[in-house]
């Protein structure tokens, strides 16, 4: 007994002597982490920029051989047939209120945007007139950000906007354009950008359980429809242009217009503060007349190359600080 507990007793004293081994602190695994996410954040928010400024590209291969609403009827019909089988089984689970929350967020988002900008052009407002007011889109989310509890613009965040509008003005200013156009046309555009500015705001404040991105998507896309048939009527047929121009246009559209442009919007709104989002939209202008120079050989002015400068250097403002 005694020496059985004497063994007990050393034990004791030699599990206490032991050092504890040395672990991995959890601190020690931040900066890794957080530079992950670092990068994961800029390769959503320029799949984002990159997507959205393919939109303009796609609209002109098919302008040589059809009207705007007839291409972008046949764009988001061809959406519609892509998301189905990939949403069918989910489709029973859907609530009335998902459909009218989506289908809210469609027309204002996608068809209020898109169609009063396209229906100013056939007004007669210059093309790159009507695209300078739709790039005010990003400075109308910063302003309605107050709307949305702990989304308020504050601070540095001010100066990094300033930036970006100033970079986005100067990148896009060369292709303002004037024409005999009524002041009504010209107020189209600007109809457009408060509308997706307001679906940006409504789908960032839902208190609703948020849907799959292609399920949401998808109830979008159905939404809209019956609005883009009847403006395409009003211009002429709803039938294609059996061109092959007209169908890699549109296949275009659908793929990295809609699929990607709406799908990665969405996405970086529900991950990053409105004013992030926005700072990347800025980048949109001077990115699409680059694309345009690289594929299409436009010519390509040196504000752009500042107006991208000044972008970038007010991008690091918007982040939101810590509190």
């Amino acid at each position: 007994m005694d020496m059985q507990s004497s063994g007990q007793q050393a034990d004791v004293c030699s599990f206490n002597d032991a050092k504890p081994v040395a672990l991995p602190s959890q601190t020690s695994l931040l900066p890794h982490r957080s530079s992950s996410v670092t990068w994961i954040s800029a390769l959503l928010l320029s799949a984002m920029v990159l997507s959205w400024s393919s939109g303009f590209i796609g609209y002109r291969y098919v302008s040589e051989h059809s009207g705007v609403m007839l291409a972008t009827f046949w764009r988001f019909v061809l959406a519609a047939l892509l998301l189905l089988p990939l949403v069918w089984r989910q489709l029973g689970e859907l609530s009335w209120r998902h459909w009218a929350d989506q289908g809210v967020v469609g027309l204002l988002g996608i068809a209020g945007y898109i169609g009063p900008i396209a229906v100013s052009i056939a007004l007669g407002v210059a093309p790159g007139t009507s695209s300078l007011i739709a790039n005010l889109l990003p400075l109308s989310i910063v302003l309605l950000a107050g709307f949305v509890p702990g989304q308020a613009t504050r601070g540095w965040q001010w100066l990094g906007i300033g930036l970006c509008l100033i970079g986005m003005l100067i990148a896009s200013g060369s292709s303002l354009e004037f024409s005999r156009a009524s002041i009504w046309a010209y107020s189209l555009p600007l109809l457009g950008v408060a509308s997706l500015a307001l679906a940006t705001i409504y789908q960032k404040q839902s208190r609703h359980p948020p849907l799959p991105g292609l399920m949401g998507l998808f109830i979008q896309v159905c939404a809209i429809l019956p609005v883009f048939a009847l403006l395409a009527l009003q211009e002429g047929s709803l039938r294609p242009v059996m061109a092959s121009g007209f169908g890699f246009g549109v296949l275009w559209l659908v793929v990295f217009g809609t699929l990607g442009g709406y799908g990665f919007y969405w996405l970086c709104l529900r991950r990053f503060t409105l004013q992030s989002v926005s700072g990347a939209l800025f980048l949109t202008p001077p990115v699409t007349m680059l694309w345009a120079y690289l594929q299409f050989g436009d010519p390509l002015a040196v504000t752009a190359l500042v107006g991208v400068a000044l972008t970038l250097a007010g991008l690091p403002f918007l982040r939101r600080p810590r509190s």
